[in-house]
């Protein structure tokens, strides 16, 4: 939203309404934060609690559906405010407030081909799980678990269904291969007569890591005679694709790619229910081949020298290392490679946009944290990394929060019956790189409200380790605004919930300080100053409401 600035000063927020165009139905959107003087803490929305910012995120759409909204900009006191609001969040009691402005959208749909895209909700549902579940363990809960997987596990199983006979050919690269149902979903397809071969991470890296022996005993478990351990040294890298490439025999027997599932998500029970994660599947012949041929040297076990040398020919890094270098369409690019290319390669992504949003669960390197520094008047950039050691040395992300270009957060766990549930799953059954990992989606995002936006997704770190020492895979997509439009709004799902925590953190610290309960400091404001930020020139809150208006 945006209003010119003559008319912004007697704003106290915005109302927001959303029509489902199909089935009717009506409803404000929610706010966590009121008026002071509004004592009612249940089922509170923005009817009596107008948003005061100039963006609000919905994530309780479904996918291809067409909603209506209406935004309405909220003049007066407080008090009247209140009590308009209560009257408009009565049954059938919306056009109690009238007027605004009305949008109609249509939303993406992950289930389409060409756009199977599939995050699970992760540790940011926190507060939604406990509305929805009550303060219960999800692990005797099994809709509990399916709200968590989002789709993505059920995503995971269809792809691998969609082998259907002895006519297709499944070929899996897979880190940690250990989730049961996963698991089974290669058994029952070889079972269909489906040709099935796994790679899997068997590496020694000492008695802290236990990836190889857990993988080797869900093998045994299921009887599978048809995965192969990668293992060849060095015996510190990590086999750390989590790919299926799906093939199709032609007429004359021969097995031709069809399309390819990759992303972050590893199969374990941590990765669907516990981090944050994504699956992508590219049904594009072209990018799956490149990864069948990736699959055939991870499973010829290469030396690293011998696969650096396959993957400068298979997979090179465009040249030079640039946004402007890069193609239109989907470039896939393996690890481990030669140099540090690939990263040169994100870190000027990063440098050359003007709005940025990363996901970083691991250290970030210090060629993409220097592109952070820069102070570009009309940039903003959105960091979410898991930890702060993401950033670096102890105390860099406080230097990399105090630019106006700069929103940093990591990813903060509330103390609720889901977030013990999740941390039990990753400190006790991922590999000791997992433990204690909330997020573990790598994204870069490059100006995804432009016509040329760049997505960087996969399962490559942006580290040193992750380009010249693990075997890994990131897909680059120049050009696609409807993929982005998917990425974009999960992004910001996860950066809002994080975000806000982070802002209560700080309220409740200053709250204590002075002896007063937090709800008495985080509260909606009585009069139009909460807008004064977003109109100060080069402010970051300047920067996000232009950004998002799109008026820069």
């Amino acid at each position: 939203m945006d209003l010119n600035e003559a008319v912004r000063r007697d704003c106290l927020g915005f109302s927001i309404e959303r029509t489902d165009v199909e089935t009717g139905d009506r409803r404000w959107l929610p706010n966590m934060v009121r008026f002071p003087a509004d004592q009612d803490t249940k089922n509170v929305t923005s009817a009596r609690a107008p948003i005061q910012k100039f963006r609000w995120g919905d994530y309780t759409t479904e996918p291809k559906r067409r909603y209506r909204y209406r935004v309405v900009a909220r003049r007066g006191t407080s008090k009247d405010i209140l009590a308009q609001g209560v009257g408009a969040e009565r049954p059938n009691a919306f056009d109690e407030l009238p007027g605004g402005v009305a949008i109609e959208v249509l939303t993406e749909d992950c289930r389409a081909d060409r756009t199977a895209i599939f995050f699970n909700r992760g540790a940011a549902a926190s507060e939604a799980y406990v509305r929805r579940f009550g303060k219960n363990d999800p692990d005797k809960i099994p809709e509990a678990l399916f709200w968590l997987s989002r789709g993505l596990n059920e995503a995971v199983l269809a792809f691998l269904a969609a082998a259907t006979d002895k006519k297709f050919v499944l070929h899996a690269a897979i880190y940690e291969f250990q989730k049961d149902d996963l698991v089974d979903g290669l058994v029952r397809a070889k079972a269909r007569g489906v040709d099935v071969s796994v790679v899997y991470h068997a590496r020694d890296k000492g008695d802290e890591d236990h990836t190889k022996k857990r993988n080797e005993a869900a093998i045994q478990k299921a009887g599978i005679e048809f995965a192969k351990p990668r293992a060849a040294g060095p015996s510190n890298a990590i086999m750390h694709n989590k790919f299926v490439v799906l093939l199709r025999k032609t007429g004359t027997g021969t097995a031709k790619p069809v399309a390819v599932w990759t992303g972050s998500t590893n199969w374990t029970d941590g990765a669907i229910y516990g981090q944050l994660n994504v699956g992508h599947a590219v049904y594009d012949a072209d990018v799956a081949e490149k990864y069948e041929q990736y699959f055939q040297h991870l499973h010829g076990d290469l030396s690293a020298s011998a696969m650096k040398d396959k993957l400068a020919t298979l997979s090179p890094v465009p040249h030079p290392p640039t946004r402007s270098a890069l193609v239109h369409g989907t470039t896939p690019i393996f690890s481990p490679q030669k140099d540090l290319a690939m990263i040169d390669l994100y870190a000027d992504i990063c440098r050359q946009s003007k709005l940025l949003m990363v996901s970083a669960p691991f250290l970030l390197h210090e060629k993409i944290r220097a592109t952070l520094e820069a102070e570009n008047e009309g940039t903003l950039r959105f960091i979410l990394a898991d930890k702060e050691g993401s950033f670096g040395k102890k105390g860099e992300i406080e230097i990399v929060q105090r630019s106006n270009a700069n929103k940093a957060t990591v990813a903060t766990v509330l103390k609720t019956p889901l977030n013990d549930f999740q941390g039990r799953l990753l400190e006790h059954t991922e590999s000791f790189h997992h433990a204690g990992v909330h997020l573990h989606s790598k994204i870069i995002a490059s100006d995804p409200f432009g016509l040329d936006p760049v997505l960087v997704t996969g399962s490559a770190n942006f580290s040193n380790n992750s380009t010249t020492v693990n075997d890994s895979n990131s897909l680059i997509i120049r050009g696609d605004t409807d993929i982005m439009d998917i990425y974009v709004t999960e992004f910001m799902r996860m950066f809002e919930h994080y975000w806000f925590r982070f802002k209560r953190s700080q309220k409740e610290a200053e709250a204590k300080a002075k002896g007063q309960e937090v709800d008495k400091v985080l509260v909606l404001k009585d009069s139009a100053e909460w807008s004064d930020p977003y109109y100060v020139k080069g402010s970051e809150e300047m920067r996000d409401r232009q950004m998002f208006a799109g008026s820069t």
